[in-house]
């Protein structure tokens, strides 16, 4: 497994490998007819946007098998002045899950916030109904902080969870094999 930063030329594949896993993970959380029709489309004008902007204040790591693309992470360092910094995507293709890919792209965003975010909190959202991502984050030491409804890219909303870790340092730790 390769870890690695992404570079404008993995844009098609993260936005391809983000539709899947909704298409995968968020049947029945978010509209069928948005999932079958506009999630590839919406996601590629995401990431193609998103990766023509500044890398500033985003890490954007992947993880890949023999080339391939099997998971990413988003995060925006101290977005938010209460909350701190966010992760705002983490998915990996279902064949890779339970294999450590998806601590393995938390721990490079934790090292990253953690060296260029230290003093801001970590948060995420969840959708409520997503139960393996919720125990995840909670085996990670996040705690669920709130649950609001949330709206989602194919006009539906959805119970949303926010996660939190007080420091980029804690889930570091968290990650420590």
């Amino acid at each position: 497994m390769e870890f690695r930063l992404a570079v404008q030329n993995d844009t098609d594949s993260i936005a391809l490998l983000h539709a899947a896993s909704w298409q995968r993970t968020y049947r029945s959380m978010m509209p069928d007819e948005f999932l079958d029709n506009a999630a590839v489309s919406n996601r590629l004008t995401v990431w193609r946007e998103r990766m023509r902007g500044s890398q500033a204040d985003r890490f954007t790591y992947l993880a890949l098998d023999r080339g391939r693309l099997v998971g990413f992470i988003c995060a925006f360092g101290s977005e938010d002045a209460d909350w701190g910094s966010y992760i705002d995507n983490l998915h990996v293709d279902v064949g890779y899950k339970r294999r450590g890919v998806g601590i393995g792209l938390m721990r490079g965003a934790a090292r990253w916030l953690r060296e260029h975010h230290a003093r801001s909190g970590v948060y995420l959202w969840v959708m409520e109904a997503n139960a393996s991502a919720r125990r995840f984050y909670e085996y990670l030491g996040a705690r669920n902080r709130e649950t609001m409804m949330k709206s989602d890219p194919g006009g539906g909303s959805a119970p949303n969870c926010r996660y939190t870790w007080d420091s980029p340092e804690a889930l570091f730790r968290a990650t420590e094999p």
